[in-house]
């Protein structure tokens, strides 16, 4: 079987849906011909997927996590002193503060304090901003650059051995990329370049002008090498070819696991159409406010019975609590806090619906949220509110899952058809079509074999 070299940083960890796209994708690239060979960095608190029954090998790498390596260095050279902690600083910080706050109460006027109180807040973001602009370099081009030696070092003893002449790599981090670059040049290696997020184009990345700078011109330096740049979304792809209008660019989504699927899940009667949300609420980015306020306009309109509905939210609960009392439905809204991975899959599956909630705001339209996979696997009904328009609800219709709805009269319609379709059926029923199936890992290892046939040909 002919065999590729798989750089991936994130490969072991449970939870990460980048770990499952990579998984997903060693796990299935076999059936299409190709053997990876897989490059990790061994991590702290994660599993080492070797000792399952796959048929492909990973090698786990060395790795010092950059903060590790600079508080060693901070050690060593300043062994006679009592080490420092991230706590003592904080602490000795607060303490000046306050011993200056103390000092103006005896000596100034209130105005005084009001002064001192801003240049406090001055110094701290001058401070902040400090800090910010030092991360900016040491952590250049990512955080996980000092993975690169080790990576380096196993990859080329897997070449030579192996005699691989493919390979493919993945970010984030950017330093899979220029791994997989060095290796390229060094063996005249075949290289596709999978950007699960974009890197220059990313519209959640924010550095400074100089960083910019020097950031655009490594992309482009680095991507000169690859023979096919991949991306997750159609939308990714247009964006991504902006700055490099001569690559050849491929979408390849991400999908769920075929072993996930359960045909035709039944969902567990309690005589109450309950919808589940699992996972981040990213500091409120990921608003319910729509949801619970037309929750609450349906009750007051007598459309729906407020007896038969329940949330249930597991994960973080930044706010929920909060904008539930506000709009009054608080007893309908359970919080569950954190719970296993594995038991997440299996409630979404015993669910009448599933919510989706994502940032309201045209950042959003180019990305698809990893939980969307999840959910397809589940074969449940879909309730999805964020921006109008982009990857997310082109797939939603696509589908035919659910609803995805970014205003509030939107929502209530939406509630008011599942509200409705429960009532008819007992049950949620689900509407899902065939194209679901082209969301699976198994057709993601597909559409990369046949890249990695095109370019042995060539």
């Amino acid at each position: 079987m002919k065999k590729v070299l798989l750089i991936a940083f994130y490969f072991n960890q449970t939870n990460e849906i980048a770990s499952k796209r990579l998984r997903g994708l060693a796990k299935y690239l076999p059936q299409f011909g190709w053997e990876p060979i897989v490059i990790v960095p061994k991590l702290k608190n994660t599993p080492c997927y070797n000792n399952y029954d796959y048929n492909f090998k990973i090698i786990e790498t060395d790795y010092e996590d950059m903060l590790d390596i600079w508080l060693n260095k901070f050690k060593n050279n300043d062994k006679s002193k009592k080490p420092i902690k991230n706590s003592d600083i904080s602490n000795n910080i607060s303490e000046n503060i306050d011993n200056n706050t103390r000092k103006n109460t005896k000596k100034n006027t209130r105005n005084n304090k009001r002064n001192n109180k801003n240049n406090i807040k001055t110094k701290n973001k001058l401070f902040s901003t400090a800090i910010s602009i030092a991360g900016e370099f040491f952590a250049y081009p990512d955080g996980m650059k000092y993975w690169y030696e080790p990576a380096i070092e196993v990859s080329k003893e897997a070449i030579e051995i192996n005699d691989i002449q493919t390979i493919i790599s993945s970010s984030w981090p950017v330093t899979s990329h220029i791994i997989a670059k060095n290796l390229t040049q060094e063996y005249n290696l075949k290289w596709i370049a999978d950007l699960r997020d974009l890197w220059n184009m990313n519209p959640y990345v924010n550095h400074t002008f100089i960083r910019n700078h020097f950031e655009k011109n490594l992309e482009i330096e680095t991507f000169k090498y690859a023979d096919i740049l991949t991306t997750t979304t159609d939308l990714a792809g247009e964006t991504l070819q902006k700055i490099h209008p001569n690559k050849k660019i491929c979408t390849i989504m991400s999908g769920f696991d075929i072993e996930d699927i359960t045909e035709n899940n039944t969902p567990e009667d309690t005589g109450k159409l309950n919808f589940t949300y699992a996972g981040s609420l990213y500091g409120g980015k990921r608003d319910p406010t729509f949801l619970f306020s037309g929750i609450r306009q349906l009750i007051d309109e007598g459309k729906i019975d407020p007896k038969i509905l329940e949330l249930d939210f597991y994960g973080d609960n930044v706010g929920l609590e909060k904008i539930a009392k506000k709009y009054k439905i608080e007893e309908l809204v359970n919080i569950h806090g954190s719970i296993p991975h594995n038991e997440v899959l299996k409630i979404q599956k015993k669910s009448q619906g599933l919510l989706l909630i994502s940032w309201n705001n045209e950042k959003e339209k180019i990305f698809l949220p990893g939980k969307i996979y999840e959910y397809l696997a589940a074969k449940r009904p879909v309730l999805s509110i964020g921006y109008k328009e982009g990857s997310l609800k082109d797939l939603i219709e696509k589908t035919n899952i659910g609803y995805h709805v970014s205003t509030l009269d939107e929502t209530k319609k939406g509630l008011m058809d599942l509200y409705n379709n429960f009532i008819t059926n007992k049950s949620l029923k689900y509407t899902g079509n065939s194209e679901v199936n082209n969301y699976s890992m198994l057709a993601t290892a597909q559409k990369f074999g046949k890249l990695l046939d095109s370019l042995e040909k060539n």
